[in-house]
């Protein structure tokens, strides 16, 4: 090869090197817009609820006072005005949570599951009045994992499945050796779109009263944990089935 051959090839390597560069920029200035953006929605967050919620204040106030009429029809008009207003403010309200979500930082101590489902059913129940769990989960079965993280977790499954109108949910739980298996069934409303993962964010697949994201968080967190967040088969009876698989001793 020529000297100038030589040049030629440096010339054109440098000028690819260039270019991979120009791009690499390119990219890293676009995930640096997206950081700032996030961190800009993140500090913003508790003035946009608060914006959002004086935002629907006065429709609120009509649609309670609609809900008191004398008229039926007027009457139920107003609580549906109500429900559809209290059920978009949560939606969006969730979707910012879901935005501005940190990676959790876990805080390990050994406890019983069943403990934290109880825990959970106490705090709902005022709630979800009508919404009743069957906690079958033997009472000697514990795990090693962060509590606090596992109460919102599984929180988030008592919840969905209770805005789905699920009148009842039954858990129970298997331990092997190496493995805790917790299966959530409830006879709630389906998801809206059966061929959607319900356990991807914003993939369509949400359930009634809810946006979709509480699943999704869950599965992060179990995730965050070394589990697993799986949708079982519909076994036909019309029922919605959660299995959680999370290692013993994390």
């Amino acid at each position: 090869m020529t000297d100038n051959e030589t040049q030629d090839a440096q010339s054109r390597e440098l000028t690819r090197l260039r270019l991979e560069v120009a791009e690499l920029k390119a990219v890293l200035g676009e995930d640096g817009f997206r950081l700032r953006r996030l961190a800009e929605l993140g500090m913003a967050q508790a003035k946009l609820n608060h914006d959002l919620r004086n935002a629907i204040a006065p429709a609120m106030m009509v649609a309670d006072r609609l809900s008191e009429s004398a008229d039926p029809k007027v009457g139920r008009s107003g609580k549906m005005i109500v429900t559809a207003l209290e059920q978009a403010a949560a939606q969006i309200a969730s979707t910012l949570d879901f935005a501005v979500d940190k990676q959790p930082v876990l805080a390990h101590s050994g406890f019983p599951i069943a403990a934290v489902i109880g825990e959970l059913t106490v705090e709902i129940g005022p709630e979800f009045a009508a919404f009743q769990v069957e906690n079958r989960i033997a009472v000697e079965i514990e795990i090693t994992a962060d509590r606090a993280l596992m109460l919102r977790a599984f929180g988030h499954m008592l919840r969905t499945a209770a805005k789905a109108q699920a009148k009842t949910m039954v858990i129970t739980a298997e331990r092997t050796a190496d493995q805790l298996h917790i299966t959530l069934q409830d006879d709630g409303r389906p998801f809206r779109d059966p061929g959607a993962n319900p356990l991807s964010a914003f993939s369509g697949a949400f359930r009634y009263g809810s946006s979709g994201l509480g699943l999704v968080i869950a599965r992060e967190l179990i995730e965050a944990h070394g589990g697993r967040l799986t949708l079982l088969p519909d076994s036909g009876a019309g029922r919605t089935v959660l299995e959680v698989t999370l290692p013993v001793q994390i």
